[in-house]
């Protein structure tokens, strides 16, 4: 049978506190890897579990001084073989889109994708020194099909696709592969959110616990009908950072239970 095999190898994630980057990082641990996890959060780098091959540490990936140290300052002798591009943040609820403004989009698009390239390019020399270089980018599925719900995320995550195809281009010759993984439903405060848009048309809405709002419209838009978890999320990432995916660059993988379809 074969198995996820990532013993020895050193990954960044970067977001690895969150929802869906703990799962990443969870899935990499088990794997072998040995992961530096940052956040934004100090406080919930500090909840995530004990971990022999686990560091942390505090970034803000949309400060190019600030990546370029803690790259510096935490990649040692043993190199980097993966970068996890995890960080990422939802926008405001639009649909219809007319009822944002411009401030909406600034913080999805510094994030999402500057943050991503920062990350990237910081990394970039060390990845070209490892014979298994491998960047992961965290697209969405919001990012194949424009969800209405949140324009500026959707159209954020429809450039971290296309600039995973960027990146797979530039470093193919170095044997630097890179791949993204695209989220479908996975259950985040992003649809608090959501729920109290939609109790705007349909105020019952609100007698919904967040849970039970998200479950149902799982339920009701994926074909396999369920949302999906962090750590189906952190397996996709495994995935394509071991030596089972070697022949895989450029690609956005759907974990979606198949949402695209509906």
């Amino acid at each position: 049978m074969l198995t996820i095999d990532l013993t020895g190898r050193h990954a960044l994630v970067t977001g690895g506190a969150g929802g869906i980057g703990v799962g990443i990082v969870r899935r990499l641990l088990a794997a072998g890897a040995n992961v530096l996890a940052t956040d934004l959060s100090a406080a919930s780098l500090e909840k995530m579990d004990d971990h022999p091959a686990l560091e942390r540490t505090v970034l803000d990936i949309t400060d190019p001084t600030a990546v370029e140290a803690t790259v510096r300052d935490n990649v040692g002798d043993a190199g980097l073989d993966i970068v996890v591009n995890g960080a990422g943040v939802a926008s405001r609820v639009g649909m219809p889109f007319t009822r944002l403004d411009a401030p909406d989009w600034s913080l999805p698009w510094e994030v999402n994708v500057v943050g991503t390239f920062l990350v990237s390019r910081a990394c970039v020399p060390h990845l070209q020194r490892s014979p298994v270089g491998s960047i992961v980018n965290i697209a969405s599925v919001s990012g194949r099909t424009g969800f209405q719900t949140s324009p500026p995320y959707s159209a954020s995550k429809a450039a971290v696709i296309n600039f995973t195809q960027v990146m797979a281009r530039d470093l193919a010759g170095d044997g630097v592969r890179v791949n993204a993984v695209c989220p479908g439903m996975v259950l985040t405060p992003f649809y608090r959110e959501q729920r109290l848009a939609a109790a705007e048309v349909d105020p019952t809405v609100l007698e919904l616990t967040d849970e039970e709002f998200f479950t149902r419209k799982a339920e009701r838009l994926i074909p396999l009908g369920h949302g999906q978890t962090p750590e189906d999320i952190g397996d996709a990432v495994a995935f394509l950072a071991s030596d089972l995916a070697a022949s895989i660059t450029g690609q956005a993988l759907n974990v979606d239970g198949g949402l695209v379809m509906s």
